[in-house]
């Protein structure tokens, strides 16, 4: 007889697994927030200091209260996946595999995230003119998009740059060297590069508005994001069928935090 108990935690550890390793905003996000999530609508807090005041030493020291900052993210985003099986013992011996039905449902729970994550490029603190981008103006572009961040003192290693595929192209056609053995993130490719100066991630879930790709630059401080995989659960046999059924739920949430810490680069594809 099937133990469904741990078939359910191999499941939820498999999407967990997964989003860990592919999900971008578990990447480019702030992370580290305080607080349980137990289904949708809860509210988690990120918490921080404001910044002290620096002032001319003349021979004594003030000391001066810095105050807690927080932020309360609501988690408002429910996501659900459901499928019949035959046999869970061959589902079971599946997991893991590329093409097993579990990672399939964690892939399409990650795009769905990060989709919602970039859809927020409406509250960057700042707006690119539209640019139809080249191989010769690409890096002029990447350039613009590092100024204005480091016009709001974020530094090289705190960048981070989420590009659609065919920019990537570009980038490459212009001489970028990628090291795509840093992991496995959007499309399969992550680079820091000495030309750049940032890290750059390749996603097919960046926004689209007006015919045009909403490419998002930012700090690991911009954007918020806090997720928890809920009751994954085998029925033990459908109403009015032999079958047997796998369900599961992600709850998240997103909100941008430092918007002057976030750019946004509306793109559209010119000739090589």
């Amino acid at each position: 007889m099937a133990n469904y108990n741990s078939i359910e935690k191999i499941i939820s550890a498999e999407i967990i697994r997964s989003n860990e390793d592919n999900l971008l905003a578990n990447t480019v996000c702030n992370t580290s927030f305080v607080g349980d999530i137990k289904n949708k609508g809860d509210a988690v807090t990120f918490v921080g200091l404001n910044d002290p005041a620096v002032y001319d030493y003349e021979g004594e020291l003030t000391y001066e209260d810095v105050n807690d900052s927080a932020t309360t993210l609501y988690v408002d985003q429910d996501k659900a996946f459901s499928f019949k099986v035959k046999d869970l013992d061959e589902l079971r011996s599946c997991i893991g595999l590329a093409d097993s039905q579990t990672r399939r449902a964690s892939y399409l729970l990650r795009n769905e995230a990060d989709a919602y994550v970039f859809g927020l490029y409406g509250d960057a603190g700042t707006k690119l003119t539209d640019t139809t981008v080249t191989s010769d103006n690409v890096l002029s572009l990447v350039a613009s998009v590092k100024q204005k961040l480091e016009e709001q003192n974020v530094p090289d290693g705190r960048i981070w740059i989420v590009v659609p595929p065919f920019v990537k192209a570009k980038l490459l056609l212009a001489g970028v060297k990628f090291q795509i053995n840093n992991g496995v993130h959007g499309t399969g490719a992550v680079g820091f590069t000495d030309e750049l100066g940032c890290d750059v991630y390749v996603s097919n879930q960046l926004a689209v508005a007006g015919g045009k790709t909403m490419m998002l630059a930012g700090s690991y401080s911009a954007i918020a994001y806090a997720e928890q995989v809920l009751e994954t659960q085998v029925i033990d046999r459908m109403e009015k069928s032999f079958d047997k059924a796998v369900r599961g739920r992600l709850v998240f949430g997103a909100k941008v935090i430092r918007p002057k810490e976030l750019v946004c680069a509306p793109v559209t594809e010119g000739d090589n």
